[in-house]
């Protein structure tokens, strides 16, 4: 199916505009995203095929070539793109951690406050911590938060593991701008320490507002189960 001539020079037009991503949806930035690859038929239809196979944006450009070739419209030139996108952004991100401390509030209510800014949706993040006290990578562990997260917990143990974590951080976004943890918060903090099996030292969950970070081990959150 080839694409109306005009709608990706609107797609552009808007981004033109308003450079801030949150106005548009995954779709819209996974369309965009398959422009330079796919020059000619409707990318429309195929980020639709990647989310509806892989589930959100984060998913496709971390799954890899062979997964990606299955889909619908997605020939190995386009996979080879999204999986190096997907390593691009990883490495750029890996690199902004590099200065951030997780034993300094201010400077990681700053980081990640940034880190989520005009997120609509929630998400729970993973961060390894170093022996230094350094963070050193993220992985995002569920999309879309509830009162019943899903997580994968070998593949966060495996992410832990090839980033020699000492210690792991736990964060999740706000959009509705609520504080404060709820009981959810602590029954998944507690399962997560638990099926760890103290492998890792857990450090904290904190939740991402607007203004900041809120601490669920110094308000404690933690006595719970410690």
């Amino acid at each position: 199916m080839v694409e109306n001539s005009g709608y990706r020079e609107r797609m552009r037009q808007r981004f033109r505009n308003d450079t801030d991503l949150s106005n548009f949806t995954e779709q819209e930035v996974l369309e965009m995203l398959l422009f330079n690859v796919i020059p000619r038929a409707d990318t429309r239809e195929t980020a639709h095929e990647l989310l509806n196979e892989f589930g959100n944006l984060h998913t496709v450009l971390t799954a890899d070539i062979d997964s990606l070739c299955q889909v619908k419209g997605v020939g190995i030139k386009c996979a080879e793109h999204l999986v190096f996108l997907g390593q691009a952004f990883r490495r750029a991100e890996k690199e902004s951690l590099v200065s951030v401390r997780a034993d300094d509030f201010d400077s990681l209510s700053r980081y990640l406050t940034n880190f989520f800014k005009g997120d609509t949706t929630g998400r729970l993040c993973a961060f390894s911590i170093n022996k230094s006290g350094k963070i050193t990578a993220c992985t995002v562990l569920s999309v879309g938060i509830t009162d019943r997260v899903t997580f994968d917990i070998e593949e966060l143990k495996k992410f832990l593991k090839q980033n020699s974590a000492e210690m792991l951080l736990l964060a999740h976004n706000r959009p509705d701008g609520s504080a404060g943890p709820t009981e959810e918060d602590i029954l998944l903090t507690r399962k997560i320490r638990n099926l760890l099996e103290d492998e890792v030292y857990l450090l904290d969950h904190v939740i991402v507002v607007a203004d900041g970070m809120i601490s669920m081990r110094s308000m404690g959150g933690f006595r719970a189960f410690e």
